[in-house]
């Protein structure tokens, strides 16, 4: 009977988010933040939801409640309304806010990283409401508007509110499936912190031949630091940022050794052989177990067309570094700040996000139960995987609420979040909705909760 319902409002449910992918909520302008809330927010009580829009020092938070109060047990939903920006992005082919459908993809920003995914959760609940005739426990949902910059305002929400989000599970859509439209189950996410580095030299830039040798370039200074705090692979040299310890990690080795991995598939999508090889095992470690520095930005001197024989007199770069297990974020930061203050006097370091990893143990009981509940939304066996190499708060559920979280990706692989041409799949968009209403459905049976056997 799922499938009946989604029959009937499909061409609806297609055409809000269409509508919603065409407000161009941008955190870090602000721009049309108000009208995604005020859509947001009508969407939630046209599906029967209970809304209310909490002001913060940024941007607003939607919260919303479904569902009886009395039965013991209540599911959290998270999502986010904000939009990764398009301001300098080349290579767009249609207008990011203006959604395009093409067979069964729709363009446009924001189509997978964030509002189809809690879409489809929000039309899931009500589609189990409808069909089942009632929601056998209560549901709580909440919406940010920060998460492309830190969710700042989300993690000052979340520590004032720990009585109102109380919890036993958060369950919420973010990410990108595995490869082949493949459903996985996530069960945590690396921590970022994210810094800019500022080195500066003269008081205005020098002709190299005049001064080379004999003044800093801070272009090299900011490389030799960089040298000091990871290889050039990525790895981080401080020990406590490292690797984990391999007893740490056993069980969710023996969790990634039952992905796929495809090298081809890799190398098509990236254009390029990853650095770890052949061996899937190696991929998937580095990519969710292990720490990693990043240089996402550099910029010093002339770089225009020709040469200017010139020493910059000033080099900025912008850093992150994905943080796993208990690697605490603020503790690093004062690590480089320390090294920075005590060796390099010409620089300055900035920091500018800072969220900690998290994660759910894979033998946690309730993994099960929402993998055989995806599986029967997707027609096909969902897959555990142990973590995100992606960063989401997802420590505000697990270590300010204390509650598991289990991430389940409703937008395909190849979706382009944060890059030009994002998109998502209609089918994926639709299973999502059925995953969410089975989600509900098998957290029920297991809790022995009354649940009709009618939407097989």
């Amino acid at each position: 009977m799922f499938d009946d319902y989604i029959r009937a409002h499909q061409e609806e449910i297609v055409m809000d988010l269409l509508n919603y992918v065409s407000i161009p909520s941008i955190s870090t302008t602000g721009q049309s933040i108000t009208d995604a809330v005020c859509y947001l927010v009508g969407k939630l009580e046209e599906l029967g939801f209970e809304s209310k829009v909490f002001e913060t020092g940024g941007h607003p938070i939607v919260y919303a409640e479904i569902g009886p109060e009395d039965s013991g047990f209540t599911l959290l939903i998270y999502g986010h309304y904000d939009v990764f920006p398009v301001e300098g992005q080349k290579g767009w082919k249609t207008d990011p806010f203006t959604p395009v459908v093409d067979g069964d993809r729709i363009w446009g920003r924001g189509t997978g990283d964030n509002k189809c995914q809690h879409l489809a959760q929000m039309y899931g609940i009500a589609m189990y409401n409808e069909v089942i005739g009632g929601l056998p426990f209560r549901i709580k949902l909440v919406v940010e508007g920060e998460e492309e910059t830190g969710s700042k305002a989300l993690s000052t929400f979340v520590k004032g509110n720990r009585e109102l989000l109380s919890a036993d599970v958060c369950c919420y859509s973010d990410g990108p499936m595995f490869p082949g439209d493949q459903p996985v189950l996530l069960l945590g996410v690396r921590g970022i912190l994210c810094l800019e580095f500022i080195a500066n030299g003269a008081a205005q830039p020098l002709h190299s031949g005049t001064f080379g040798g004999v003044v800093p370039n801070p272009a090299f200074e900011l490389l030799d630091l960089f040298s000091q705090i990871a290889t050039p692979s990525g790895r981080l040299k401080s020990p406590g940022y490292n690797n984990l310890p391999d007893a740490a990690l056993q069980p969710e080795k023996k969790a990634i050794e039952t992905l796929p991995f495809d090298l081809e598939d890799v190398e098509q999508c990236l254009g390029l052989s990853p650095t770890t090889g052949r061996a899937g095992m190696s991929y998937y470690e580095n990519l969710m177990l292990r720490s990693n520095f990043n240089i996402a930005g550099f910029k010093a001197g002339y770089t225009g067309e020709g040469i200017k024989t010139t020493i910059p007199n000033q080099a900025v770069a912008k850093v992150d570094i994905r943080l796993v297990g208990n690697q605490d974020p603020e503790g690093l930061f004062a690590e480089i700040h320390s090294l920075v203050a005590q060796e390099y006097p010409r620089i300055t370091v900035n920091k500018l996000v800072s969220q900690p990893p998290s994660k759910t143990p894979v033998t946690h009981p309730l993994v099960g139960v929402i993998q055989r509940a995806v599986s029967a939304g997707f027609g096909k066996q969902a897959l555990v995987v142990p973590s995100l190499g992606g960063t989401t708060p997802d420590y505000l559920f697990t270590k300010v609420l204390e509650i598991p979280s289990i991430v389940v990706p409703f937008a395909p692989y190849d979706e382009n979040n944060h890059a030009p041409n994002e998109s998502t799949k209609i089918s994926l968009y639709l299973n999502g909705i059925r995953s969410t209403a089975h989600v509900i459905r098998e957290l029920a049976d297991h809790l022995g909760q009354s649940c009709s056997t009618a939407a097989q």
